[in-house]
């Protein structure tokens, strides 16, 4: 499965889940899990968690790319 870097580049900087989950391809209950369990990086206020697209995109090539994932993610 490969991820399109075009829809993530289509968000604002920053994000909630919500927006996040209509461009990964997992679902909602699973992006939670990764978020509370620290997997994604994310910055929590009180409840609610708040994505940074940059840091997000990041962690993506870092472990996409560590995975043999990369395919068109990787930045030139």
């Amino acid at each position: 499965m490969e991820l399109d870097r075009s829809l993530l580049n289509t968000l604002p900087d920053f994000l909630t889940p919500e927006m996040l989950s209509s461009v990964l391809p997992v679902s909602r209950s699973t992006l939670y899990r990764a978020l509370h369990q620290g997997t994604i990086p994310c910055m929590r206020i009180g409840k609610r968690f708040i994505l940074s697209r940059a840091h997000l995109e990041r962690w993506l090539e870092d472990n996409l790319c560590h995975n043999e994932v990369c395919g068109s993610w990787r930045v030139g």
